[in-house]
């Protein structure tokens, strides 16, 4: 019998499955379950087992001690020929190679995107577009991740942004990830983890945990924000758990080579920084990059651009009137009365609709 192991991301994972003659873990189990205690089986025999990585935290915690005996018990009365497991946990690629005279393993790694020249190149041309007041920024962006293109290189890099808020350090991250990998950025926001499961979420828990989250992840670029307001516990293990790019709870161990993380903050120096996180922590950071207030021209082009998306956003009908309120023009009188992006764009989406609202 064979056992095929993907560690990576669910859409990749989707693409090497077959589509006819398959069943998954849930269901299986539960027919098996009732057919033990009736004697009565309503499942037909199928070829391929489909196992996805959300489905062990469903069963219980003795099926995963078991499971190949489990799988191989059912073997005799399924008949399938082989099994797909989507990121399996350790104590389930333990038992594989317990039994690795019995079956027949195979393991598929997926492939994170390098990262090139070209894409530095890239970065660097689209970096004043994206991210604006901030040019002092893209040198320090790509002098830290540069040795990454180095295959001898390959230790994740991992790069503090602090600044206020509201002033591109969020879309720094997202013009990386587009660039580097254009899939789903692996985004935390710190400022949640402050309840009672904050510590099975770091230090493993069979359900909800960080490193499951990592396994999962679609790209090697990695969103940590507001860092500063994260549960003491999550430096613990951004410190201890972190190392020569691997990540390791009870359950899972990740692969995070090659890695960018980018942790955010609304820090306003690294002397605070450093107080704050203290020496040792502070010293995984490779790179501690500042991010200014936006100047009068970043903010006046904010501007635009947000009024043009948002115009978008109305019919034809109500684009034509909000054009004949000059309400950019008014607004380009008092950018100054707003700190960031943010503002711009919730006072902006506020205005354009008033003109519309005393229309009703």
């Amino acid at each position: 019998m064979k056992f095929k192991i993907f560690n990576g991301p669910l859409e990749q994972f989707e693409e090497l499955i077959p589509i006819e003659h398959t069943n998954s873990l849930t269901k299986v189990v539960t027919s098996m379950d009732l057919a033990l205690r009736k004697d009565e089986l309503n499942l037909e025999s199928f070829h391929s087992l489909i196992v996805y990585s959300d489905e062990y935290s469903a069963v219980k915690e003795h099926f995963i001690e078991g499971f190949v005996n489990y799988i191989l018990l059912y073997k005799q009365y399924l008949l399938f020929e082989e099994v797909f497991l989507h990121n399996p946990p350790k104590k389930i690629l333990e038992q594989l190679e317990s039994h690795k005279l019995e079956i027949e393993l195979e393991i598929e790694n997926y492939n994170y995107k390098a990262v090139t020249i070209e894409n530095l190149k890239k970065i660097k041309e689209e970096f004043d577009s994206n991210v604006l007041g901030q040019e002092h920024v893209k040198t320090e962006i790509l002098q830290t991740i540069y040795p990454l293109i180095n295959s001898l290189s390959n230790k994740p890099k991992v790069i503090m942004l602090y600044g206020p808020p509201g002033v591109g350090k969020t879309e720094t991250a997202k013009l990386i990830n587009k660039i580097l990998s254009g899939r789903k950025l692996f985004r935390k926001q710190l400022s949640m983890f402050h309840n009672d499961n904050i510590y099975s979420y770091i230090f493993g828990d069979n359900v909800f945990s960080l490193a499951k989250d990592l396994i999962d992840r679609e790209t090697n670029v990695l969103l940590l924000d507001e860092f500063d307001k994260a549960h003491p516990l999550f430096y613990s293990a951004f410190y201890e758990r972190f190392d020569e790019g691997k990540f390791e709870d009870k359950y899972y161990k990740v692969n995070l080579e090659n890695t960018i993380i980018l942790c955010t903050s609304n820090y306003e120096s690294v002397g605070e920084i450093k107080d704050r996180l203290g020496a040792a922590l502070y010293s995984r950071f490779d790179n501690f990059i500042q991010y200014k207030e936006l100047s009068e021209p970043a903010k006046l082009t904010i501007l635009e651009r947000t009024y043009e998306e948002e115009l978008m956003k109305f019919n034809e009908d109500d684009r034509q009137y909000i054009q004949q309120q000059d309400i950019l023009d008014k607004m380009r009188k008092v950018i100054n009365n707003y700190d960031n992006a943010r503002e711009i764009q919730r006072t902006l989406t506020k205005v354009l609709t008033y003109p519309l609202v005393e229309r009703l």
